[in-house]
């Protein structure tokens, strides 16, 4: 039976720490309130901290409405993904798990497929998946990311070795699937509020993922 690695794409392999950050900044400038600077709102971001309370740093808490729904229809612009980079090392760790003939699985979410396959394009990464899979951004229970990875184990005959994400619906989605999962601390949470979600394994990036260690191979 095939052996799969379960990816997600923001976290684990591109940082979208500028993306986030200049779509929230404009968004709050364009209503006339002031952003915090970038290190305090990554740092809200990285421990999940309340939107509300984020908001209200800059006296936007008002706008909470308008800022989501604005959000929604911008953070996958092009003119935001030209701005998230490819995690150190991550192009060249996936390219040895698909030499050693494991298939990696993309699972993403993503609203805008058109916009999402064009950034797999410019970035190089598309050749690397053997699958992806789109969920819906409403995915907050997991049950969504779950389904889709149980419906390709059938449809592939494959047996899913490991889930690599960043978040806590990741995590979620891992156990409801029956699937280890590995949580980076690369993305959009904190090792230490990783670790509060109690993961299978915790580790930095895609670099120190070692199966060996994980006693998975």
């Amino acid at each position: 039976m095939t052996r799969t690695l379960i990816i997600d794409l923001d976290g684990p392999i591109l940082d979208g720490k500028l993306r986030h950050y200049q779509c929230y900044s404009d968004i709050l400038r364009e209503n006339g309130f002031i952003p915090m600077g970038i290190d305090e709102y990554w740092g809200m971001k990285r421990v999940r901290a309340d939107r509300h309370k984020q908001l209200a740093k800059s006296g936007a808490d008002e706008m909470y409405d308008k800022f989501l729904e604005l959000w929604m229809e911008r953070i996958e612009e092009k003119k935001y993904l030209e701005m998230d980079i490819l995690q150190a090392g991550a192009v060249q760790k996936m390219q040895e798990w698909k030499s050693s003939g494991l298939r990696l699985s993309l699972v993403t979410m993503r609203n805008n497929r058109k916009n999402l396959f064009w950034q797999l394009t410019t970035l190089g990464l598309l050749p690397l998946f053997d699958d992806v899979i789109i969920v819906g951004n409403n995915d907050g229970d997991g049950s969504g990311k779950a389904d889709a990875v149980r419906t390709l184990a059938l449809e592939t005959g494959s047996n899913a070795l490991l889930w690599i994400g960043d978040t806590e619906v990741d995590i979620k989605a891992a156990r409801l699937a029956g699937v280890r999962i590995c949580a980076v601390s690369c993305g959009l949470r904190s090792a230490d509020y990783l670790a509060t979600l109690k993961p299978d394994f915790i580790v930095p990036d895609l670099n120190t993922v070692n199966f060996s260690k994980m006693r998975l191979l």
